[in-house]
């Protein structure tokens, strides 16, 4: 049987990482996409440890590399199965939060790491998909692209980013549908990556989240980036072939309140 070529951006993140094991245990093909250099000490240790996966360095904000990159994974690999889109993050560090407190700049650039990144790899994705008459896109959002938080996530752009993602992939699902490409997102809530590391280090957070995420009640716990990574291992699957358009929280309970 033909290995899947299986695409992950934010393929070095808690999430990444946990998905880049998932789908080398499933025997596919993965091909990280991440911000890294090739010569990064977790680039290199995340090549040697699993045979099977292979890294190619791209800013996903950027068109042109994003055009560059998915036409070399085409030419080196010959198709595209799977692209699972993780490529994101806070823009805290851009100056996000309140809505009054939001400059352009900082909206601007947290609408680019999140929404545009995954636009853009999704576009060149779909038009390799088109070809080939088959595909399976999983999108990243998240609980507060679903749901309003408390001051504690008042980070309006990131949440309006998330939101976004899901109408482009229910767009997404309904216009390829007939070209045998199916779009999902799966929406986390709060997941132990080094994302979350402020959180971690709050118990004023862990308090508030120990009643979002009832699952893991007194508990002092988060999310773990495999219950995500087995998610996308279930979207990408073919037993799921009826399965598009779909926002599946993995949450905790968080947007069943």
């Amino acid at each position: 049987m033909t290995s899947r070529i299986v695409v992950i951006t934010g393929a070095l993140g808690g999430i990444g990482l946990a998905s880049i094991e998932v789908f080398t245990k499933n025997h596919d093909i993965v091909i990280g996409i991440d911000i890294k250099a090739q010569d990064d000490s977790l680039v290199m240790e995340t090549k040697q440890k699993y045979d099977s996966f292979h890294y190619y360095q791209t800013d996903c904000t950027l068109e042109e590399q994003v055009k560059v990159t998915i036409e070399k994974i085409v030419s080196d690999f010959g198709k595209i199965d799977v692209l699972f889109n993780i490529i994101g993050g806070s823009g805290r560090r851009f100056g996000d939060g309140p809505i009054h407190t939001v400059s352009l700049e900082a909206y601007q650039k947290t609408i680019e790491l999140n929404l545009t990144s995954q636009f853009l790899v999704s576009k060149y994705a779909v038009i390799q998909m088109l070809k080939q008459n088959s595909g399976n896109i999983i999108n990243t959002g998240s609980v507060l692209g679903m749901v309003g938080g408390n001051e504690m996530f008042s980070t309006v752009t990131y949440a309006a980013s998330k939101a976004a993602i899901i109408g482009l992939s229910r767009s997404m699902a309904m216009a390829y549908a007939k070209n045998n490409i199916r779009v999902n997102v799966i929406s986390p809530g709060l997941i132990e990556t080094n994302m979350t590391q402020r959180a971690q280090s709050n118990e004023d957070i862990f308090a508030y989240i120990d009643e979002k995420q009832p699952i893991y009640h007194g508990r002092h716990k988060l999310g773990n980036p495999m219950s995500i990574a087995l998610a996308a291992r279930f979207l990408a699957d073919s037993d799921a072939d009826f399965v598009t358009g779909i926002n599946l929280p993995v949450d905790g309970g968080w947007t069943a309140q």
